[in-house]
């Protein structure tokens, strides 16, 4: 008989003070270029907003909360959702980030939408419960996911729901593993377990935010595969991009030799997939949603 697999754990270490406290000055330091890298990510990360609209199932005049909003995504959309009977709130511990996102809502004539600095790690909401709540690739970096979940579910009305996105298995992203195994050269120390640390994988194991969900009190789980398309200008704007924001640490970190071997391994790794005259991969993300009871 064949044995059975056992399924691993479903706890997630609690990050550090020290990592919370490198968390918020890694987004305020690097929010002008995820500004200025802007449509690429609206583009690339497109279908996303889709799915999780469909999962909040919003109506008129509904009230949202957008716990981790950065740069106001998918907050502004679900603005124009509601309507000006309706309203959003915006919550992320970057005011950098924030900042990006009022220019855009001014630019949009937003009304009904307004942006709170705040850790939604620890954020506590004393007013009237909202109809709505939504996550985009924001969970996976906060220090506490199964508190944190709790305290989305503590802001909801009864009945009311939480829809979340974050990245699917490494499988899934060959970006993900392409860049690793790029910059595994230039890295001191071995790689972390991403379910251990702060990191866009964290909550990629199939299975495991719908579980951590339903354990936070969360009911009617679901959970959808949505496929995106990375698409950048050119393999040199990719590189730039990955400097720019999610490798600028290690970049800068290195001497100018090293930094020209970096790149030139980005750009070996990242050749397969120029398509025409722009660069296109793969990647998925899950959304998950549930009810308050």
């Amino acid at each position: 008989m064949r044995a059975r697999r056992r399924e691993s754990p479903t706890r997630l270490t609690r990050l550090s003070a020290a990592a919370r406290r490198h968390e918020r000055a890694r987004w305020s330091h690097r929010a002008n270029a995820w500004e200025r890298w802007e449509p690429v990510f609206m583009h690339s990360l497109s279908a996303v907003n889709p799915a999780l609209i469909r999962a909040l199932d919003l109506r008129p005049g509904q009230r949202v909360v957008d716990l981790g909003c950065g740069s106001g995504d998918p907050a502004l959309e679900i603005a124009q959702w509601v309507g000006p009977r309706g309203s959003v709130l915006g919550i992320d511990l970057s005011p950098e980030m924030l900042a990006t996102a009022g220019r855009r809502a001014r630019l949009l004539g937003l009304k009904n939408v307004r942006f709170r600095r705040a850790d939604i790690a620890r954020v506590s909401h004393s007013g009237a419960r909202f109809d709505r709540a939504v996550s985009r690739f924001s969970l996976m970096f906060v220090d506490d996911v199964p508190r944190t979940l709790e305290r989305m579910r503590g802001t909801l009305k009864r009945g009311g729901r939480v829809a979340i996105a974050v990245w699917g298995p490494v499988a899934a992203n060959p970006g993900t593993r392409l860049r690793a195994d790029a910059t595994r050269p230039f890295e001191k120390d071995p790689p972390a377990d991403p379910e251990q640390t702060a990191h866009p994988m964290r909550l990629a194991r199939p299975g495991l935010l719908p579980r951590l969900m339903r354990r936070a009190g969360f009911v009617r789980v679901r959970a959808e595969a949505v496929r995106v398309c990375w698409v950048y200008p050119s393999l040199e704007d990719y590189v730039r991009l990955q400097i720019d924001t999610s490798l600028a640490d290690l970049h800068e970190s290195l001497s100018p030799a090293n930094r020209r071997r970096l790149r030139e391994r980005l750009r070996r790794a990242f050749r397969r997939f120029e398509s025409g005259q722009v660069v296109r991969y793969p990647g998925q993300t899950w959304v998950v949603s549930g009810q308050a009871p």
